[in-house]
């Protein structure tokens, strides 16, 4: 411990600037040009009373039941334009880009254009049925009558297909596609299409089918195959064309592709052969018998 003379701790010490080598001087200048004594010294205390703002409404979010008609009105926003661009890409599918389901349907599906499509079709294949059996029956000598039951029975082989066959694609899809090591539940989500935007496929892919039906009332029998196999085909191809990417992750390519071509051939038969074509009847010669003498 070092001694400490208390002698000079007693006494006066001087210091003066001249004596303190080391002075404690304060810079009145940096004092000044202190940005927090500018601020403080700026500052304003009045007082002011604070203002009520008014916090925006939250929007109620749109959670309908599946049973009420404001579920469906999502479905039934949709464009004039973005209708007739969906009718042409399914009879011309080289109009639109190859991606074209992923892009724009699968996104926004809608039941507008394909409601109308299958009611038109409906009349449509009524009006022209009959159409088509008066000029079968035109040169007999029972008179003719509208069939009124063509209409039902239209809409109940419509519907059905409608809504059948692609509710039962989407159940293949959905059990056949092939997982590629992610999560099964988000693989399955984004690579199978929903129920809705199948439905809106095939409402759409029914289209070709309406100036058909009008043409399928020329009686001539080669012709009217024709037109059988050029409607199956085109609105076949469409539907693979727009459903390759899906297709190509399952595991039973080429069994779903044929069953949609085959679908579509069964309904486009179906519809000539019970609506359009006439049943060729074997020519009835009269037996002429003689009386036995």
């Amino acid at each position: 411990m070092t001694n400490v003379n208390t002698g000079e701790l007693l006494n006066f010490q001087d210091y003066s600037p001249e004596h303190n080598d080391r002075s404690a001087r304060i810079d009145v200048e940096a004092v000044h040009s202190n940005p927090y004594n500018n601020t403080m010294s700026t500052t304003s205390y009045n007082y002011e009373e604070p203002k009520m703002t008014q916090e925006p409404e939250a929007v109620p979010q749109s959670n309908h039941n599946f049973w009420t008609i404001e579920y469906y009105q999502k479905y039934f926003d949709v464009q004039t334009s973005e209708v007739v661009e969906r009718i042409i890409s399914s009879v011309l599918p080289q109009k639109v880009s190859r991606n074209y389901f992923d892009e724009r349907i699968k996104g926004k599906p809608d039941m507008y254009g394909p409601i109308w499509i299958s009611v038109t079709l409906i009349f449509t294949i009524a009006v022209s049925g009959n159409i088509a059996d008066y000029l079968q029956n035109a040169n007999k000598p029972i008179p003719w009558r509208y069939d009124f039951h063509l209409v039902s029975y239209a809409a109940t082989a419509i519907m059905s297909y409608v809504w059948i066959v692609p509710l039962a694609l989407w159940a293949a899809l959905k059990w056949t596609t092939v997982s590629d090591g992610q999560d099964e539940i988000e693989t399955q989500t984004s690579r199978t299409p929903s129920m809705i935007s199948l439905f809106c496929l095939y409402g759409y892919s029914l289209s070709i089918y309406i100036p058909v039906a009008i043409l399928w009332t020329i009686q001539i029998s080669w012709l009217q195959w024709l037109f059988v196999l050029m409607a199956a085909f085109v609105s076949g191809a469409v539907l693979i064309f727009w459903l390759l990417p899906a297709l190509k992750n399952t595991k039973y390519f080429i069994i779903l592709a044929g069953s949609i071509l085959a679908f579509h051939f069964l309904l486009a038969a179906g519809f000539m052969l019970y609506f359009f074509h006439a049943p060729s009847k074997p020519e009835i010669i009269p037996i002429i018998t003689t009386p036995k003498v």
